[in-house]
């Protein structure tokens, strides 16, 4: 699993161990749907879906600017911190004047960026939650059994998305459901390798 990140115009590449994420991931999916902790999980999931819908809506690139104005807007506190604690100020000026650049450009990309005009979708109650997850039967059997190659289309329903930050060396898992899994089957069939 490769994963790609730029920071200030600079592209970074990092590879994961996919079998390492995925395996910690499915085990996640499995306890989540544990029916001891079934109803927790549907009012979380509620909830979220709630969140979501109210959320403003950015695409990735707009979500990167707007992380780069915030890292640039934490060098400049740094940068002030450190000049009034006595700091060289001809170098604390030229560490300034590069975070007021960096944000200037973030700013720039981020306002020539179109916007975004795709329709929110509304939430799911906790009830429809359960039907689907009801509907679906044993989800944790089955993405523990499923082969490798047939978890790609759950994980894309689930709306899975990974932001790996290489300073603390930690993968962020979240999931947004999409409304292909909302309303349908999912789009390969059956998960589980033993109901053919």
């Amino acid at each position: 699993m490769t994963c790609t990140d730029e920071v200030f115009g600079k592209r970074r590449t990092v590879n994961l161990r996919e079998d390492i994420v995925c395996q910690a991931l499915d085990a996640w999916i499995a306890r989540a749907f544990e029916p001891d902790r079934l109803t927790a999980t549907i009012t979380a999931l509620s909830a979220a879906s709630i969140a979501a819908s109210t959320a403003p809506v950015h695409t990735p690139e707009q979500a990167q600017a707007r992380q780069a104005i915030k890292e640039c807007e934490r060098r400049l506190a740094r940068y002030q911190a450190a000049l009034d604690a006595g700091a060289d100020p001809a170098v604390v000026t030229q560490w300034i004047n590069d975070a007021q650049r960096d944000k200037d450009a973030a700013h720039k990309k981020l306002d020539a960026l179109p916007a975004v005009n795709r329709k929110k979708e509304s939430p799911l109650t906790a009830d429809q939650i359960k039907a689907i997850t009801e509907r679906l039967g044993n989800n944790a059997q089955r993405i523990q059994a499923a082969d490798a190659d047939k978890k790609g289309p759950l994980y894309e329903a689930l709306g899975i998305t990974i932001a790996y930050d290489n300073a603390t060396r930690t993968a962020t898992v979240r999931s947004r459901p999409s409304l292909l899994y909302r309303y349908c089957e999912c789009p390969r069939g059956d998960l589980n390798p033993h109901a053919r």
